[in-house]
């Protein structure tokens, strides 16, 4: 006689065994039915005589597991030494221009006293290396694709050293911003190479691959702040010829390094260089005039505007034309068969938010930059070390928060990451906009610095992998090229406006009579970027990055069989409901 449900004592209970047969393993799995108040509660348990968990249910070790999780080395590194040396590389390698930039601006005052340069000649320093830089990404990034990554990678740590030395024996102005030119040419024939090989190499999604890029997201905003404090020390303790020289032993080693730290990851089978420069007929020469031209007249119209005038005849010519000669280049790339810039790139939703965000909050962050190392020269009069010590929070928070971005593009939401990044820059441009000569430095610029490489940190890593997934392994270093091309022109473009800002209140009998508001100014230019960002990010729609595609695939296997044998444990409680109420 049956026993009614309400009447079975918890210990009753009801075993069946279900077999699952997976493609490489025979398991049973044990469903345990305990009937309690009426209500069947299903627990599951391995079987095979010794009833492993989770993971040998898997025929996985737990170690094993979590190796797997975290995703094996690429072949083209023979051991994780090399790994590690070649994204310190690649890191370095991104970092070259902003670390320019950082050392343009701590040499503000000894450079223009040694050389007699103008305001307008020292914004040149860091405006000729970006404009070169940015007008060359593109088809050098292209280059390094048909002729080999490691080649040309090697060719420009090597030729920017060289160059560099050249910048601590200047004479004169002309002398300086000439070869500050060749170093942003040199800085472009490193950056695409090394997001060919590095996007090339880490091809499958992992947790490993997570922790390169973030590592190599690092490059941009922690070369701006490692630049500041070390070229910083170097000219307190020396000059700012020093600095330089400094630069050219750090970079001359790097170059010997990278002979055996580089991998050979090229988008061709070996063959002779002859054979090899026959893919140049695929080369797209015009798209590369068109850019040049383009990005090198606008940008220098942005540079020359504040100091020379807005309305003067040949600042508005290099605008126009460069504008006309971009807009030549967008038609072009869309019927040459194998252009610079793919447009259908562009139809990705989540790609041209992804760089409006992304473009929008480094425009913010370098700014903001910027001016609150001049603000610590200019109206605090502090020295070249003590601007440096009062930077160096943006260098330690910016490592954990690199590290922290890494560990968690696989867990949480992107979108969600691209918005807290958008947030963090509007918190610091705002603190940096309260900012007066006496203001304590705990209170509003130590928390500001940390935000504003938080948000550089987070939106970098995130940009970073999506670009590079964007387009296929045979195009990395031309994906890394784009977004290049964006941060350079960016840099650029805002250097431009805020001086713009600077030099127009500056004027004013407001600006006179307080020199601390032309400052607030800037700063409040950087807001305005920050908040647009802010407003476009939550349009974005992106998961989580970087989930290897066997742990995925384990996930949804699981939840499907979990699925399954719910439903049939639910068929036969129905089912034996029925035969006892008969």
């Amino acid at each position: 006689m049956a026993v009614p449900p309400e009447q079975r004592s918890e210990t009753d209970i009801t075993v069946v065994s279900v077999e699952q047969v997976r493609p490489a393993e025979t398991e049973t799995i044990t469903k345990t039915s305990i009937f309690k108040d009426g209500a069947a509660v299903t627990a599951y348990g391995g079987g095979g005589g010794g009833g492993g968990g989770g993971d040998e249910e898997h025929g996985l070790s737990r170690l094993e597991k979590i190796k797997t999780n975290f995703g094996d080395r690429p072949e083209c590194f023979k051991n994780t030494f090399q790994e590690v040396s070649f994204v310190f590389q690649a890191t370095v390698a991104t970092a070259t221009t902003s670390f320019l930039t950082g050392v343009a601006l701590i040499i503000t005052v000894p450079v223009s006293q040694d050389l007699g340069m103008t305001q307008g000649e020292i914004a040149w320093i860091s405006a000729s290396t970006s404009l070169v830089a940015g007008a060359l990404q593109l088809a050098l990034g292209q280059l390094a694709d048909l002729l080999g990554r490691k080649p040309m990678f090697i060719t420009g740590m090597g030729t920017f050293s060289a160059f560099v030395l050249l910048v601590a024996f200047s004479q004169n102005p002309f002398w300086m911003l000439i070869v500050c030119g060749i170093l942003g040419a040199c800085s472009a024939m490193v950056v695409p190479p090394a997001i060919g090989i590095l996007g090339a190499a880490y091809a499958t999604p992992s947790k490993r691959k997570n922790m390169a890029f973030s590592a190599f997201s690092a490059g941009n905003p922690l070369g701006f702040v490692f630049g500041t404090i070390l070229c910083g020390i170097a000219t307190q303790l020396s000059s700012w010829r020093a600095a330089f020289i400094m630069l050219c032993i750090i970079w001359a080693v790097l170059t010997v390094h990278a002979v055996w730290a580089v991998p050979n990851v090229e988008n061709f089978e070996r063959a002779p260089l002859r054979q090899r420069l026959a893919g140049l007929k695929h080369f797209d020469y015009v798209g590369t005039i068109l850019t040049i031209f383009g990005t090198g007249m606008f940008t220098a119209g942005l540079t020359l505007g504040p100091e020379d005038g807005w309305a003067r005849a040949h600042v508005i010519a290099l605008l126009v034309v460069g504008v006309i000669l971009l807009v030549l280049f967008v038609f072009w790339e869309r019927v040459f068969p194998s252009p610079l810039m793919p447009p259908h790139i562009w139809k990705d939703r989540n790609f041209s938010l992804i760089i409006a965000v992304v473009l929008l909050g480094t425009m913010s962050f370098t700014a903001s930059g910027f001016w609150v190392a001049f603000f610590l020269q200019e109206i605090q009069r502090l020295s070249t070390l003590m601007v440096a010590v009062h930077l160096l929070p943006m260098a330690v928070a910016g490592l954990l928060w690199n590290v922290i971005a890494g560990r968690i593009l696989h867990r949480v939401n992107n979108t969600a990451i691209m918005v807290l990044g958008a947030a963090c820059y509007l918190g610091a441009s705002l603190l940096f906009s309260f900012i007066r000569p006496e203001s304590n430095y705990w209170a509003l610029m130590f928390p500001a610095l940390i935000l504003n490489v938080a948000g550089a940190d987070f939106q970098f890593n995130v940009a970073n992998m999506y670009v590079m997934q964007s387009l296929p392994k045979h195009q990395q270093s031309l994906a890394g090229g784009i977004f290049n091309v964006v941060i350079r022109l960016s840099n650029t473009a805002v250097m431009g406006i805020s001086t713009a800002v600077y030099s127009s209140v500056e004027l004013t009998p407001e600006g006179m009579a307080d020199p601390m508001v032309k400052f607030t100014r800037t700063f409040q230019v950087s807001v305005a970027f920050a908040a647009v960002s802010l407003l476009i990010a939550p349009f974005i729609r992106l998961g989580t990055q970087g989930n290897h595609p066997e742990e995925e695939s384990q996930e949804a296997t699981d939840q499907s069989e979990k699925s399954t044998v719910v439903a049939v444990s639910a068929g036969e409680s129905e089912s034996d409901e029925q035969k006892r109420s008969m």
